[in-house]
C-alpha cells in the first residue's frame, strides 16, 4: 500500500483536504475543541493531538485532513480514515464540518471521500461513523448509495461490482 502522506492535498471544485498543521493553530484548536467535545482544550493540548494524528498518517495507521475551503482557505472541517482494514479492504470514515456548511458542500465533501476510499485505497466498504457535529440527510446519504447500520447507527457504502462479459 502506498504511504498515506502522499494522499495529501487532495482537491475538490470547492475544498482542499490537506494537512491539519497547515491551519493556523487557534483555527485547529477551535476545530479540536468542537470534534473532541472538549470546551476548555487549550491550544497546547490540541497542538499535541494534533501532532499524533500527523504520526499516524507517517506510520500508515489512517489518514486525517483538515478540510480547507477555497479559495479563502478557511478550515472549515477535518476528515479521518481510521480502522482501516487491510485484509478485508473497509474503513470507518470519520466527518467534523462546521455547522455552516450547506447540504450541496456536503455532499461534495463525502463523494470525495468515498471515491478516494474505492479508487485510491481499492477499498470494498466505508462506514460513515455517526456523531454529533456533522449529521448529513438520511436522504442524502441514500441518494449517495449509503445504507443505515441499524446495530449501530452508522451508514455503510459498499464499492460497486461491475461484471465484465464476453459478449
Amino acid at each position: 500500500m502506498e504511504k498515506f502522506e502522499k494522499y495529501h492535498p487532495i482537491m475538490t471544485p470547492h475544498f482542499t483536504f490537506d494537512w491539519l498543521t497547515t491551519a493556523r493553530l487557534n483555527h485547529s484548536t477551535e476545530l479540536m475543541r468542537q470534534v473532541t467535545e472538549q470546551p476548555e482544550l487549550t491550544t497546547a493540548h490540541a497542538a499535541e493531538q494534533i501532532s499524533q494524528l500527523m504520526l499516524k498518517v507517517m506510520r500508515n495507521q489512517e489518514l486525517t485532513w483538515g478540510i480547507f475551503k477555497r479559495p479563502d482557505k478557511n478550515l472549515v472541517g477535518l476528515a479521518s480514515l481510521t480502522n482501516l482494514q487491510i485484509s478485508t479492504k473497509t474503513a470507518d470514515l470519520h466527518l467534523y464540518l462546521t455547522a455552516d456548511t450547506t447540504s450541496a458542500e456536503l455532499e461534495e465533501v463525502l463523494t470525495r471521500l468515498v471515491t478516494f476510499v474505492f479508487a485510491e485505497l481499492e477499498f470494498n466498504e466505508a462506514v460513515l461513523v455517526s456523531n454529533q457535529m456533522t449529521q448529513p440527510s438520511q436522504t442524502l446519504l441514500n441518494q449517495l448509495g449509503f445504507s443505515l447500520r441499524e446495530q449501530d447507527h452508522n451508514w455503510v457504502i459498499d464499492r460497486a461490482v461491475s461484471l465484465k462479459t464476453s459478449l
